[in-house]
């Protein structure tokens, strides 16, 4: 159990599930009006019947909803530890206060070249639950879960359906639930696990599922109707790694790896068609080689005025007091970054031309 936690006290009345509550306050009143419209004309001794058993069915529903929800009961907080902050937070947005999680790669550390400490191994070995992304990333971490029992761990992609996912160079690419649609996979099945280990508590966990997966949902689409307005030719994320690959094959776009011979000089012949005007990079992948790549071409075989956009975020999460601290705030700032990559906005005094 890791230091600093304690018995999580559970009170209904504090904890009710967010989607239950509205239900139980506001459907019994709707339902008796329109009931007791209906037998009006009936004697009194009918109406106090009818009164008096949807009071207790009303008190029934509450009592089994509450009781689904956990009650009086004191919780002992689940000790988590995942491989990456990205996916501590997915276990906080689910568990909250249900659960003590630490993530291995923290901050802006890469999870590409981590090495596993003896501590890290012992946390794995003891924790209650490990939770990992799978698919070949942080292969130390994954080699240590799985001398854990099937019930103590939960690898996020397990319930990605495999034609879904995406393969770069022969492998499964790691970074394939990164996209809205089959993060939910991971939701459900970590949802699953979170409350067979915390029954008391299932009903706040469910009903945080549900929230979560609305929320990637509503992200789906809205970043759906943001890419309407880009030509399906000027879709190009020009970089020199495949973490984007999840969301190119979302949303349509040509991501062309120039460390590779063949889509390098695609990436070429493609900002010269388009006149591309940004490449790409993601903080903590590449090692730089863009750069490389962009001082090679850049005045011989693409134009001199391509540049660099903002890097793009998608090893570790941003300062917890941003929005980029969050999945949700993360992938908006990537999407936005690409956005205005690949169409800045006009400088100051300057007209956009159509």
């Amino acid at each position: 159990m890791l230091a600093g936690a304690g018995k999580a006290s559970y009170h209904p009345r504090s904890y009710f599930p967010c989607q239950v509550r509205p239900v139980v306050q506001k459907f019994f009143p709707w339902f008796a009006s329109r009931l007791l419209t209906a037998v009006a004309a009936a004697p009194r001794f009918v109406l106090l019947l009818v009164m008096a058993g949807l009071a207790s069915a009303a008190a029934q529903a509450q009592d089994e909803v509450l009781r689904y929800g956990g009650g009086d009961e004191e919780v002992e907080p689940l000790t988590v530890v995942t491989d990456t902050s990205l996916n501590a937070t997915l276990v906080k947005n689910l568990a909250r206060m249900f659960v003590e999680v630490e993530p291995v790669v923290s901050g802006q550390a890469s999870p590409l070249d981590y090495e596993l400490t003896e501590a890290d191994r012992k946390a794995i070995a003891e924790a209650d639950l490990v939770v990992y992304q799978g698919l070949g990333l942080m292969p130390a971490f994954i080699e240590a879960a799985e001398a854990r029992e099937a019930s103590a761990r939960v690898v996020l992609t397990d319930r990605i359906p495999e034609f879904r996912v995406i393969e770069t160079d022969g492998a499964p690419n790691p970074y394939t639930y990164h996209s809205p649609a089959l993060r939910q996979f991971a939701v459900d099945h970590l949802t699953i696990r979170l409350k067979d280990k915390l029954k008391p508590v299932a009903g706040e966990i469910e009903g945080n599922r549900l929230r979560v997966n609305i929320e990637l949902q509503s992200l789906k689409r809205e970043t759906e109707g943001l890419m309407e307005d880009v030509p399906r030719n000027e879709r190009l994320i020009v970089t020199d790694n495949d973490v984007f690959a999840y969301f190119a094959k979302a949303y349509h776009f040509q991501l062309l790896n120039v460390t590779r011979e063949e889509e390098s000089k695609k990436a070429i012949e493609q900002i010269q068609r388009n006149q591309t005007p940004n490449v790409f990079q993601v903080k903590g992948a590449g090692d730089g080689a863009i750069e490389e790549w962009l001082a090679a071409h850049r005045g011989k075989d693409i134009p001199e005025s391509v540049a660099i956009a903002p890097s793009l975020t998608g090893l570790w999460l941003g300062d917890s007091n941003l929005p980029s601290g969050t999945y949700l705030g993360m992938f908006r700032q990537n999407v936005n970054d690409i956005l205005l990559g690949l169409k800045p906005l006009p400088a100051a005094g300057e007209t956009e031309v159509e």
